[in-house]
């Protein structure tokens, strides 16, 4: 099937029609969160997405003819009017604004994706469609075909071109650049121009793969500007280039980070000339801003302080598939026990945790993936009838006694849990255990300690990772990808997500059977199977399944938006006339 499409609107691109099938197949990604907002792993809802064997013909008609011109579009006939300017508030300064140095989500992804822009784009009402890439399809189950759109400029003006496509893409495995995505293009195994196209080969079928074209791992760059710049590339020493709808003018560590409008932007022309995005690590000194107009929105809304926020804002929750818990290591003592594993999942109030910490923000989790990944694929009944198909944990101090007697410590044991000190979320959830993990005889001591180097400990693997708290969220509408990412043995190793080194042939090959179907339905099928096995060693405490939440100036609209389009439709979906 081939998918083209025309100009892409500020509410996204106009189709011709709406994909149905939503495919569900692993990707070897992602990364853990020390935000309350999440990982983007892409990143990667419930987006709707096509499907590589659906029959029909997706098209799309040019909104505008010349889009170059489109930049200026609205300022025509209203040559007076006051600039209009968005004042976002983020809690940290990113990193860089060069997503492989900087694999994070929204405060990344949200950033980047002003200023780059992708081959498919994901619209807030949860449809995949063309951007960069003016046409699509799949030539063979391991063969993509990109036709990318003639006559897009950077914002200096020069041209992209399918070099600077390839380039994007062979970037991400080049060690040279170290990127932090690299895990996302294992399976590239060449990428060529073949005139205006660029083809991907694979080296084996994955039916993710359609949606990696929209993820932040695949932003395109200026093949000549990385390579004479790639030490600072996306630091205040060098800003970032790119085709989105904005540009950076500064970068002030600490302070602010300010965009206007790309003068060359093929698309139509964004409602906001100016976006400043403030640096305000406090919580109590944001909320103050949000009441005073200082700004005008944030993506960090306190978990602690809800009330408070919906006084001051409207508060807009999109459904993002985020996931916590906590991985023990299967490899080291006394975790190796199952009895001491299952002892504290009984001993872990979830529902405790979600009902009094994060009222109407949580549910209680039972596994990596909420139920409604598997919306549209299918039905209700099968779907609740594979989650009960795992063993009930409710919070029971009686069982969780009774199985650590059964364990080779019965008598309790202690261990550090590292946490990062960032995450209220984290923190609130750690000392939850601490209390009830305390009352059966496992002491917990809670160290917490920087995100960054935090999550580093897990990415370097070394032995003895005790107990780990962690929370992610899929880079794509896939239930898969978060299987692979936490029970896939070759994910418990360096750089890998697997943090509790289980390890079972049986699920590696059925993840690997899973990621090389061409059938959505067996897909999840298999995944309901797949967690449900792994469910029964243990390796995960899952607590609680979580949405993004923003806030929004009460007298400004939001429109659709999911966790997959971010960093495509975030000012998009703002809507202040």
């Amino acid at each position: 099937m081939t998918h083209s499409s025309g100009a892409r609107t500020r509410r996204g691109i106009r189709l011709a029609a709406v994909f149905t099938a939503l495919a569900l197949t692993a990707a070897a990604c992602g990364g853990d969160d020390d935000t309350d907002a999440g990982d983007d792993t892409g990143t990667e809802d419930t987006a709707e997405s096509a499907d590589s064997s659906d029959d029909a013909e997706d098209t799309a008609t040019e909104d505008t003819a010349d889009s170059g011109d489109s930049a200026d579009s609205s300022s025509d006939g209203d040559a007076d009017a006051e600039p209009v300017e968005l004042r976002w508030a983020l809690s940290d300064t990113p990193d860089t604004l060069f997503a492989p140095t900087y694999f994070n989500s929204p405060i990344g992804s949200g950033l980047m994706g002003l200023v780059q822009d992708n081959l498919l784009v994901y619209t807030g009402e949860g449809e995949l469609v063309p951007s960069l890439a003016e046409a699509w399809e799949a030539t063979s189950p391991t063969t993509y075909r990109y036709t990318v759109r003639e006559g897009v400029l950077f914002s200096d003006g020069t041209p992209v071109t399918p070099e600077d496509v390839k380039f994007s893409i062979d970037m991400q495995s080049d060690p040279a650049v170290a990127s932090k995505q690299a895990a996302l293009f294992e399976n590239v195994s060449e990428v060529t121009i073949d005139g205006n196209d660029v083809v991907v080969e694979l080296a084996t079928p994955s039916s993710t793969w359609k949606f990696m074209p929209s993820h932040m791992g695949m932003y395109i760059y200026s093949k000549a500007d990385v390579e004479a710049n790639l030490e600072s590339y996306g630091t205040p020493e060098h800003f970032p280039l790119g085709s989105g709808p904005y540009m950076v003018e500064e970068f002030v560590p600490d302070s602010h980070v300010t965009m206007v409008r790309n003068p060359n932007y093929w698309g139509e022309a964004p409602a906001f000339d100016t976006i400043r995005f403030d640096i305000i690590p406090d919580d109590q000194t944001r909320l103050l801003a949000m009441q005073s107009g200082d700004i005008d929105g944030t993506f960090n809304v306190p978990s602690a302080a809800i009330s408070q926020w919906e006084q001051a804002a409207t508060l807009v929750d999109i459904e993002a598939f985020i996931f916590r818990g906590f991985t023990l290591d299967m490899d080291q003592d006394p975790f190796s026990d199952l009895h001491v594993r299952r002892a504290l999942y009984f001993a872990t109030d979830r529902a405790g945790i979600t009902e009094g910490l994060f009222p109407g923000q949580a549910v209680p989790a039972t596994t990596l993936n909420t139920p409604s990944i598997y919306e549209g694929v299918l039905p209700v009944d099968e779907v609740e009838a594979g989650y009960a198909e795992m063993e009930d944990f409710s919070f029971d101090l009686d069982k969780a006694r009774e199985e650590l007697a059964m364990s080779s410590v019965p008598d309790g044991f202690s261990t550090v849990l590292n946490v990062p000190d960032g995450s209220e979320a984290s923190i609130l959830i750690s000392q939850s255990i601490k209390d009830t993990w305390g009352q059966i005889g496992v002491d917990v001591e809670l160290n917490l300690m920087p995100g960054g180097p935090r999550f580093q400990i897990i990415l370097d693997h070394e032995p003895n990772l005790g107990v780990q708290i962690v929370g992610n969220l899929p880079d794509v509408p896939d239930p898969l990808q978060m299987l692979a990412l936490y029970y896939k043995s070759d994910q418990a190793a360096k750089n890998g997500n697997n943090s509790s080194n289980f390890r079972s042939d049986e699920v590696d090959a059925m993840i690997d059977e899973a990621l090389q179907s061409t059938d959505p339905v067996e897909a999840a099928q298999m995944g309901l199977e797949i967690q449900a096995l792994a469910a029964e060693q243990v390796p995960i405490i899952p607590v609680l399944w979580s949405d993004f939440k923003f806030a929004i100036r009460d007298d400004w609209t939001f429109g659709p938006m999911n966790g997959f389009s971010v960093s495509h439709v975030f000012v998009e979906a703002i809507d202040p006339s």
